[in-house]
């Protein structure tokens, strides 16, 4: 039932934090969306997609499931398609060599550079931000990865 009566009409104002977490929300599910439309991914599949963005370097297994926040046999089957579509290659460890990396190959890296220019005209597009604003947003972007993921998420020579 609802009342007429302004003395029981709550006006909720959210959080600085509360308003930031649902910008983030509305960002994400607009972008995956923007993936999933296939706008981005070139007959990828999102789980692809999302592992390539990840390969801007060659990085160890664990440390994409760590990166993408997944169990590693989820990083594994998408890993595997990659290399069916020669995409990608599985290359030995220099400084362990019971270890391999991803790492693209140069079809993939191909591939890369325009799944980075697409993503980014749909960040562009979608996020509405100003380039002041948007080298802002990949300022404090990056401090909360780096609080979620440590700091060595962005040095793909380490594994913690």
């Amino acid at each position: 039932m609802t009342t007429s009566d302004p003395e029981n009409t709550e006006i909720y104002a959210p959080t600085v934090e509360v308003r930031a977490l649902l910008g983030v929300f509305a960002l994400y599910w607009r972008m995956d969306e923007a993936f999933c439309r296939r706008e981005v991914m070139h007959g990828l599949g999102r789980m692809e997609c999302y592992l390539m963005m990840q390969l801007d370097a060659p990085r160890r297994m664990g440390e994409l499931a760590r990166l993408m926040t997944l169990v590693p046999s989820a990083v594994t089957s998408a890993a595997d398609r990659l290399e069916r579509d020669g995409l990608a290659q599985r290359v030995r460890d220099t400084e362990d060599r019971r270890a391999f990396r991803l790492q693209l190959t140069p079809k993939g890296r191909d591939l890369r550079r325009e799944l980075e220019n697409k993503a980014g005209d749909a960040f562009r597009e979608i996020s509405g931000l100003s380039a002041a604003d948007i080298q802002k947003f990949a300022t404090l972007s990056g401090k909360i990865q780096n609080t979620i993921l440590g700091p060595g998420n962005s040095r793909p020579d380490k594994e913690i």
